[in-house]
């Protein structure tokens, strides 16, 4: 390896004093500085501890000024430690004209960012000769390049103006074309018409208590947005092999009791139309990952990188409760480690622009009460579930009102109950379960996959075009 030669960090002492000298002499340059600059980004301790001062009365309403600044300095014991009353009051000797405060704040800004990419490359190096696993090493390095983009992000205020524009074109693209604003659809027709399909950027979760079926409700979604609808869906699974999860997809696609799946069968059909399965599943864009502790940032890693290779439309994460944190909280609250979790799976369905479904347990509380149906404050751990969520659906082992009580199918009756929506409706839908195929289906309707001239799942199903009338099921 070559020798590494000790270099200079990036700085430039000219441009921090003509910016801090700009200071004292624009109240312009205060108004726009402060927002974007912090202490920190400056390279010299003193011009630190003198724009800290400049920052502090700033942010008191008291005048940025040589008095001012050099008593606060005073008062904390530093004005001796930067240069004195003297430095202070040369600095605006230094500023060739305060009307060029922006580039001196950009120069600084730029050496900023430069030492902190330097920083994090270094920790990085460091934890790599230390031995740590590669994949860790790799997620780590992605997740402190990507702190330093958002600690830098900042769309600012803009007028209304835009807005207003941007939405009165898309209400005339959905005028001409229904669907321009619709999200990823999963293939139930209530459920999407309700949704509009779940939206780039959206955190959406599924809850139920333990056995009633959440892992076979997302299971359903995945086939019908990745085979129905031809969208490329990633599935994070903390609790189940990835062989398990690909026998659920088989069982659901290809209608095959479970049983068969995993006993094997003598059944020559079967045979055949699990091989069927097995092809349509193969030219899906489905893809399982079942590391057991996985966190957030692992997560988003390994999403960006299919993003960039496969293309990515949709995140489900099963589930929430068994996820690990990046970092640990001082009181070890389970509450604060899973807001934290929450945030940051939000964050990367932002960064990513496709929607996350994340799946969660809720307590027993709904268990206690007369009325069984799932309520908000029965998520499991912490209420920043439903405070970061766009969406929250539970799966209900009770019948809607209305629901066929007995079906010739041996199919159970539930309710997936949307109990928040921040961007529209709330609801009950009522949906029918079919243990032996690990399927849900809304009744009356196959809502599942199928491939017209497939021997797999030869019952007729709802084209995607088709809606049904739901307006009985909402309220506002």
């Amino acid at each position: 390896m070559a020798d590494i030669k000790a270099k200079m960090l990036p700085n430039d002492l000219e441009a921090e004093q003509s910016l801090l000298g700009s200071l004292f002499l624009s109240l312009d340059a205060c108004i726009d500085t402060f927002p974007i600059l912090k202490a920190e980004d400056f390279y010299s301790t003193a011009h630190q501890k003198i724009y800290q001062a400049m920052a502090d009365n700033y942010a008191k309403n008291i005048a940025v000024d040589y008095v001012t600044v050099s008593k606060v300095l005073e008062t904390k014991g530093e004005l001796e430690e930067v240069g004195g009353l003297g430095y202070i009051t040369d600095l605006t000797n230094f500023v060739p004209s305060a009307a060029n405060y922006k580039y001196y704040a950009d120069i600084i800004r730029n050496d900023s960012i430069l030492r902190q990419v330097i920083d994090a490359s270094q920790k990085t190096i460091n934890r790599a000769f230390e031995g740590a696993e590669a994949q860790e090493v790799l997620a780590g390095a992605e997740k402190l390049i990507f702190d330093i983009s958002q600690t830098r992000r900042s769309n600012g205020l803009e007028h209304i103006k835009k807005g207003v524009t941007e939405a009165i074109d898309m209400m005339e693209k959905v005028s001409i074309d229904p669907n321009a604003n619709s999200g990823i659809k999963v293939g139930f027709p209530m459920l999407d018409k309700m949704t509009n399909g779940f939206k780039p950027g959206e955190l959406i979760i599924i809850a139920a208590r333990p056995g009633i079926g959440k892992t076979t409700l997302a299971v359903n979604f995945a086939i019908n947005a990745a085979l129905k609808y031809k969208k490329s869906v990633a599935m994070f699974d903390l609790e189940m092999s990835s062989l398990q999860v690909a026998q659920r997809f088989i069982c659901s696609t290809g209608r095959i009791p479970m049983d068969y799946v995993k006993a094997g069968t003598k059944d020559n059909n079967a045979w055949a139309t699990m091989f069927e399965t097995k092809k349509i599943l193969e030219e899906s864009n489905i893809y399982i990952d079942d590391t057991t502790t996985i966190t957030p940032a692992e997560i988003l890693s390994k999403c960006r990188r299919l993003k960039a290779q496969q293309g990515l439309d949709m995140v489900i994460i099963d589930y929430l409760q068994l996820m690990k944190s990046e970092r640990q909280t001082k009181d070890g609250s389970r509450q604060q480690e899973v807001a934290d979790l929450t945030r940051s799976i939000k964050l990367a369905a932002r960064e990513l622009g496709v929607p996350i479904l994340l799946l969660s347990q809720l307590n027993r509380e709904s268990e206690k009460r007369a009325d069984k149906t799932p309520m908000l404050s029965d998520l499991r751990e912490s209420g920043s579930i439903e405070q970061d969520a766009d969406i929250v659906m539970f799966i209900a082992d009770i019948a809607t009102e209305g629901a066929e009580q007995n079906s010739s199918d041996g199919a159970l009756d539930y309710t997936l109950v949307i109990a928040k929506h921040r961007n529209g409706m709330r609801g009950n839908i009522p949906i029918k379960w079919k243990s032996e195929f690990t399927q849900f289906y809304e009744p009356g309707r196959d809502n599942l996959y199928t491939k017209n001239t497939s021997k797999v799942q030869k019952d007729a199903i709802l084209t995607p075009n088709e809606d049904p009338d739901i307006d009985d099921v909402f309220k506002d």
